[in-house]
C-alpha cells in the first residue's frame, strides 16, 4: 500500500511539473518591438533626483533593436521595430515621436496595430525608482515623468496577441507578479506551492503577458565590458547576457548569423530559455555568496505561469 501511495505521489508531482513546463505552439503572426534606452545626460533642473547618468542604456536599446530584428528574420516572420532613445547632453527635440517621453511611449503602445496572432515586445533600459520600480522616462524640458510598472503592464495587456516586457532597471522586479494560474518561477518555486496552485479551486488561466526583469527588489548594475579597448563599451549586466542569448556577437557588435542563438532550445527561443541563459551567464552572481569577489549581486526574475511562451521558432 505504501509503495502504491509513493508511486501515485510521484506521478502527481511529475504531472504538475510537466504542466508547468509545457509550451504553446507559436503562431505565424507579425512581431512588433519597441526598444527604449535613456542615459539622462540632457537633464536640467528636475522634479526628482536623477543624479547618475547611465552609460549602457542606449547601447542596450540599440543593440537589442538589431538583435531582435536579426532573430525575427531567422524566424521568417514579418516585423516592425521602433527605437526610442535619449542620448547625450544635446537639447532634445521633444516633438520627435521617437523621443522616449511618457506621452510618446503611451502613444506608441496605444496606437500599435496588432492582431491576436501577433507578438509584441517592449524593452526598457533606464532608471527605476527605489521601492516602487517606477520607470524614469526622458527629461521633457521641465521635469522627468515616471511610469508605474502596473500602468505599463495595463497598456501592454490591452494589445491583442502575446506580449513580453523586458526591464533592465533597478527594482524592476516590482513588475513581476505571480500569475493567476501559477507562482513566480523564481522566488516561490517550491513543490508545495505548485501543488497548492494546481489543486486550488481558482480558475486556470493561460497568460498572454510575460515579464523578464533584470533584478528583484534591488539595484541593477551596468559595467564596461571592454575595459582594455580603445573606448568603453557599457551595457547593463542583464542586457549584455540577454544579447548573447539572442545570438549577438559582442566582438563584432553585430548579429551572429552562424548557427542557432545560444538561448535556443529545440529550435525555439522562449521566455524561459532566455531567463535561464541570463541567470547562468550574467557577469555577477544572482545571489549573495560568502566566498565571492563581487560585493554586488543581481537576481533576474520572470513571470510565473502555467506555460512557457515560444517567442521565435527557428
Amino acid at each position: 500500500m505504501k509503495k502504491i501511495l509513493m508511486i501515485l505521489t510521484l506521478f502527481s508531482l511529475l504531472l504538475i511539473i510537466s504542466c508547468e513546463l509545457s509550451m504553446e505552439a507559436p503562431k505565424a503572426g507579425d512581431v512588433h518591438y519597441i526598444n527604449v534606452g535613456i542615459d539622462y545626460k540632457n537633464n536640467g533642473v528636475t522634479n526628482i533626483d536623477v543624479t547618475d547618468n547611465l552609460n549602457g542604456t542606449v547601447n542596450d536599446a540599440k543593440e537589442l533593436f538589431d538583435a531582435l530584428g536579426a532573430v525575427i528574420g531567422k524566424s521568417k516572420r514579418k516585423a516592425d521595430g521602433f527605437l526610442m532613445v535619449q542620448e547625450g547632453n544635446s537639447p532634445a527635440n521633444f516633438l520627435d515621436p521617437d523621443y522616449p517621453s511618457l506621452t510618446n511611449v503611451k502613444k506608441y503602445l496605444e496606437e500599435l496595430e496588432a492582431t491576436d496572432k501577433d507578438l509584441t515586445i517592449f524593452t526598457y533600459s533606464g532608471h527605476g525608482i527605489k521601492e516602487t520600480g517606477h520607470l524614469v522616462l526622458a527629461y521633457t524640458g521641465s521635469k522627468y515623468e515616471t511610469l508605474d510598472p502596473r500602468t505599463l503592464l495595463s497598456w501592454m495587456d490591452a494589445i491583442p496577441g502575446k506580449k513580453l516586457v523586458i526591464l533592465d532597471s533597478c527594482f524592476s522586479g516590482m513588475a513581476v507578479e505571480g500569475s493567476p494560474s501559477s507562482t513566480n518561477t523564481v522566488l516561490n518555486n517550491s513543490i508545495s506551492k505548485f501543488f497548492e496552485t494546481y489543486h486550488s479551486s481558482g480558475k486556470y488561466e493561460k497568460p498572454d503577458l510575460y515579464v523578464l526583469s533584470a533584478s528583484a527588489h534591488t539595484d541593477s548594475y551596468e559595467m564596461d565590458f571592454d575595459p582594455l579597448g580603445d573606448k568603453p563599451h557599457y551595457h547593463g549586466i542583464f542586457t549584455y547576457a540577454l544579447l548573447e542569448g539572442l545570438g549577438w556577437n559582442h566582438a563584432n557588435n553585430s548579429p551572429d548569423n552562424a548557427g542557432s542563438p545560444p538561448a535556443a532550445t529545440g529550435g525555439n527561443i522562449t521566455v524561459d530559455s532566455l531567463f535561464k541563459y541570463v541567470k547562468k551567464n550574467q557577469a555577477i552572481p544572482s545571489r549573495m555568496k560568502l566566498l565571492s569577489n563581487w560585493t554586488h549581486y543581481q537576481h533576474p526574475l520572470t513571470t510565473g505561469g502555467p506555460l512557457d511562451l515560444i517567442l521565435f521558432n527557428l
